[in-house]
C-alpha cells in the first residue's frame, strides 16, 4: 500500500477518507471479536480525523466522545492496542500518548524528556525502502515501523 507522506505537523484525513477507513476499521475489528457500538466508531472517527498522538484527557474533551462514558473511551483504546490499532508512545514518569494505527500513514516523532512535548518529525521517512528490501530479502509481510526520538525540547533547554 502506498504511504501516505507527510511533511507538516498536521495529519488530517478527508470526510469522505475518514468515513471509509473507520468501516474499514471496524469492519476488521469485528472480525477479531469487537462489537460495533457506537463509541468504538466515534473514537475511531475521532482519532483519525486529527490523527495526532492524544492523551486520554486529551480524547476526553474531543466533542464526539465528551458525553461518552471515559472508562469505555480507555477500555476501547486498550482494546485497540492490543490488537495493534493504536500505538502508544511513552516517556518515563509522564502520560501516555495515543495514536491510531492508519495502513499506509506512517509517523515518527520527537519527545522531549523535560516536559513531555510530542512533536511529529516534518520530514518524509527514509526507512520505507528498507521495510521494502526488508520484506524481500526475508519473507516478512506487513512489515513496520516505529520511530521515536528523545531528547530536550527548545523551550526545556532556554
Amino acid at each position: 500500500m502506498a504511504g501516505h507522506d507527510h511533511s507538516h505537523d498536521n495529519c488530517s484525513l478527508s470526510q469522505k477518507e475518514t468515513g471509509s477507513l473507520v468501516e474499514a476499521m471496524v469492519e476488521e475489528l469485528r472480525s477479531l471479536g469487537f462489537r460495533r457500538t457506537g463509541a468504538l466508531v466515534d473514537l475511531l472517527r475521532a482519532m483519525m480525523l486529527r490523527h495526532l498522538p492524544f492523551t486520554l484527557a486529551e480524547l476526553s474533551e474531543i466533542p464526539a466522545l465528551r458525553d461518552r462514558d471515559q472508562a469505555t473511551i480507555y477500555r476501547l483504546v486498550t482494546k485497540l492496542k492490543e490488537v495493534g490499532k493504536v500505538r502508544q508512545l511513552n516517556l518515563a514518569g509522564r502520560v501516555s500518548h495515543f495514536q491510531l494505527v492508519v495502513p499506509g500513514h506512517h509517523h515518527d516523532y520527537l519527545l522531549c524528556e523535560c516536559c513531555g512535548t510530542v512533536t511529529e518529525v516534518p520530514l518524509a521517512c527514509t526507512l520505507a525502502k528498507v521495510e521494502q528490501q526488508i520484506m524481500a530479502d526475508f519473507g516478512w509481510k506487513s512489515l513496520r515501523h516505529e520511530l521515536e526520538f528523545f531528547g530536550v525540547c527548545p523551550a526545556c533547554t532556554e
